[in-house]
């Protein structure tokens, strides 16, 4: 009696599984919202309404400038990361809300010029790229480090959507 043989991973024609857990519902968002909230809710709307979705990244942008250099970062095709590809070995910050980390990506996107140049040595600069990591929220340190890798979790936020929010922005 021979026994059953299971299979490993994921059975073929499954979807593919999420790069990381996504807001699903819509809620009102407050005007000191983080990055990762502000996308999660474009990315809602934007399945239904573009142009308001490119309005809603311009005006949360107003109050949280790393909503911009965010996206970015990831659909320039002239900006590429001076950073290792893969997960970044960091300690999760366990704060349970976003306004109670010790710092904030608002505060600290002025710091992605160090990640994409080579103006420091690569041992600082990976450095200060974990102690950003463990200083913000938990999931705008798991979105960092998706785009560092030129991963996009957002399916409805496209070059498109990008395009029509910032104009004066020039995106290869």
């Amino acid at each position: 009696m021979s026994e059953k043989k299971r299979g490993r991973g994921r059975p073929k024609g499954s979807p593919n599984k999420p790069l990381m857990e996504l807001v699903t519902e819509r809620a009102r968002l407050n005007n000191n919202a983080d990055v990762f909230e502000i996308l999660c809710q474009a990315n809602i709307v934007a399945e239904e309404d573009v142009e308001k979705a490119a309005n809603g990244l311009k005006v949360y942008s107003q109050n949280n400038a790393a909503v911009q250099r965010v996206l970015q970062w990831n659909f320039d095709s002239t900006i590429n990361s001076t950073l290792p590809e893969g997960p970044t070995p960091y300690n999760k910050n366990p704060a349970p809300g976003s306004d109670l980390t010790e710092t904030q990506l608002r505060l600290e996107f002025k710091k992605f010029r160090y990640f994409v140049t080579e103006e420091v040595p690569q041992n600082r600069r990976e450095l200060m790229w974990i102690q950003l990591l463990e200083g913000i929220p938990a999931k705008e340190a798991e979105l960092l480090d998706l785009v560092k890798d030129g991963k996009w979790p957002f399916k409805n936020i496209t070059k498109d959507v990008v395009e029509k929010a910032y104009p004066e922005l020039k995106i290869n």
